[in-house]
């Protein structure tokens, strides 16, 4: 006859466990290294400045009551980008909806999702330091110091990955000076000539703008 697990035991082992592991990643999470934040950048103090008289257009109520606690500058698009209305066409563009995802115990990072139909685009940034840069390391981007270069575009589909149906473009720009913005567009099937349409991404590129930015009292 088959003996049957002892469930219990395995329920207060994996807890032990679990709280080993919290044990040993908190101690991490509190040192962990933040990028900083230049808030002395001409483009934040204009953006702060003028933010009473002239907010954005795309964020409002909880969204702004939202991003208003995230320690870091919040890129987005405030108006739709051409390769949405391109794939649509004039009068067909579907509403924006827009989501936000962050940690409100650690805002230092987020996510700004925007789906148009079956069209996804995402700019996302993170305080958490990923990589570490040499200090002559040259970052690029509007706002950003240093050279002049721009973000580079990749674009995936079914000619570089086997079996995919749509297609991802997607850039990293740095900015405030070092902090990595990183834009995907996620095309399906039926759009998906638009995520390969880079002259029109670098164009629509100049549309990523301040949405929020705090700087710290």
């Amino acid at each position: 006859m088959r003996s049957r697990p002892n469930f219990l035991a395995l329920g207060l082992t994996t807890l032990v466990a679990s709280g080993f592991c919290c044990l040993l990643s908190w101690p991490t999470l509190a040192q962990e290294k933040l990028l900083s934040v230049d808030w002395s950048n001409a483009e934040i103090r204009n953006f702060v400045r003028d933010r009473a008289t002239n907010p954005p257009a795309s964020v409002g109520g909880d969204q702004e009551t939202k991003l208003s606690r995230l320690r870091l500058p919040v890129l987005g698009f405030d108006t739709p980008p051409a390769l949405v209305t391109n794939a649509f066409g004039v009068g067909e563009r579907p509403r924006l909806a827009r989501k936000i995802i962050m940690d409100e115990n650690q805002p230092v990072w987020y996510q700004m999702i925007d789906r148009y139909g079956d069209l996804t685009i995402t700019v996302e940034a993170d305080l958490r330091v990923q990589h570490e840069f040499p200090d002559s390391y040259k970052v690029y981007g509007p706002g950003g110091q240093g050279v002049s270069v721009e973000p580079q575009i990749s674009v995936f589909d079914d000619r570089s990955e086997e079996g995919m149906e749509g297609a991802i473009a997607e850039y990293t720009a740095y900015k405030y000076p070092q902090i990595p913005y990183k834009v995907t567009i996620e095309c399906t099937r039926r759009n998906k000539e638009h995520c390969r349409d880079i002259a029109v991404i670098a164009k629509d590129r100049d549309l990523l703008k301040l949405l929020s930015a705090r700087p710290p009292q």
